[in-house]
């Protein structure tokens, strides 16, 4: 009897025990799942509550530019045209220590520009750069661009310079074919160093040409271009004649290919740079004075006029006008010495989108004459290019 009670209680634990398990792993999985929920619940607020902040400090930096108009501006100015110009985030401090406060589109939606005509999505080009530029400036991982990143993978010179190499007795053929590219960035070191609105960079350009395909003389680069600047910019909200000037720059830069002897090219130069931009227009006036130096005794003095006519050929000012149709931008660069013995240069781009978002775009460049490359300022250059565009000035 005994026997049979004990086989019986172990039979019915036998078949209680799962039962009993399962109850217990529901209960623990209804317990983590009520855990998560209050875990999501939080983040929840908690992103919330950051929005909130957020929309608020935005409405402050409204209320504020309202507040800084109405005691600027005549007092027959209309509400309506003030509230006009401070929804427009670009009208916003763009050089402004809370940089977590920059408006983003949606709160410039709908908004006109002065004629009354809503803006499009093509318009006002520098300011929307300029605003995504101040978002990425608070990133320490984000490098800002400067002058357009490009990398041409192709690109043909039907003459191209064989007389720097051979001058110094090197035994080369130059092949037509090249790559060709530019890194350039730009890094804020003082932000309103000049008032408000201003801001003091250091930036850095580099531009290489790559005889990649010349495997004859383990394709070497035949020129790199080196050119450090620091400058100041004001973010502005002149006008002239219908055009905006969204920002004003000037500063120092040096420019040299970091090669010794007969093959030392550099030059210092004080610039200004001002950009006018109209409905999908842009226009960059980037003239300059060059820093004069001391003509050299022997070409292999280190110190020196490296190139004391460079002027002639690379002239006083580039003047750079660019279009924006749908996702495409064309340009025209020109370069004038303001002489009748003429030695400029002018280039022509095109950019378009070979994606959908438009993060990658392909790139056309063509260069026609002086003052392409330090090594080539007193060459005439002719060159096609073919490949892609980072940051384009657009």
């Amino acid at each position: 009897m005994k026997s049979k009670t004990l086989f019986l209680v172990c039979a019915i634990f036998l078949i209680l025990s799962p039962v009993a398990g399962f109850a217990a792993n529901e209960q623990e999985q209804q317990d983590l799942n009520s855990e998560e929920k209050e875990v999501a619940a939080k983040d929840k607020k908690d992103i919330f509550d950051h929005s909130k902040e957020t929309l608020q400090g935005v409405k402050e930096d409204y209320d504020r530019c309202i507040l800084q108009e109405f005691d600027k501006r005549d007092k027959e100015t209309p509400i309506s045209e003030i509230q006009a110009y401070c929804s427009k985030d670009s009208n916003l401090a763009i050089y402004r220590p809370s940089k977590e406060l920059l408006p983003d589109d949606s709160f410039t939606q709908g908004s006109q520009d002065d004629s009354g005509k809503p803006e499009t999505e093509d318009s006002d080009v520098i300011k929307k750069r300029l605003r995504l530029e101040y978002r990425a400036s608070d990133n320490r991982f984000a490098i800002l661009p400067h002058k357009p990143n490009y990398l041409l993978p192709v690109t043909f010179n039907n003459r191209p310079n064989q007389a720097s190499l051979d001058a110094i007795g090197e035994d080369r053929e130059v092949d037509n074919i090249e790559v060709k590219f530019q890194v350039s960035f730009k890094t804020p070191i003082w932000e309103e160093a000049f008032g408000e609105n201003s801001a003091l960079f250091f930036a850095y350009t580099g531009q290489s040409y790559w005889q990649a395909y010349n495997s004859d003389v383990s394709s070497p680069f035949r020129e790199t271009n080196h050119e450090p600047e620091v400058f100041a910019s004001w973010a502005t909200d002149w006008k002239v004649g219908g055009w905006q000037i969204p920002i004003f720059s000037t500063g120092v830069s040096h420019q040299s290919n970091g090669q010794s002897g007969l093959k030392s090219r550099s030059w210092n130069r004080l610039y200004a740079r001002i950009a006018f931009e109209k409905d999908r227009w842009v226009v960059l006036f980037n003239p300059w004075w060059r820093i004069p130096e001391e003509r050299k005794d022997d070409p292999l003095q280190p110190d020196g006029d490296d190139n004391p006519d460079i002027d002639d050929y690379m002239g006083y000012f580039e003047l750079y006008t660019a279009y924006k149709w749908d996702e495409q931008n064309f340009g025209v660069m020109i370069r004038n010495n303001l002489r009748s013995d003429n030695k400029g240069a002018v280039q022509l781009d095109w950019t378009f989108p070979l994606d959908d978002d438009g993060k990658l775009r392909g790139y056309v460049q063509y260069f026609n004459g002086y003052g392409e490359s330090l090594i080539d300022y007193n060459r005439h250059v002719n060159r096609l290019g073919v490949g892609f565009v980072l940051t384009d000035w657009l």
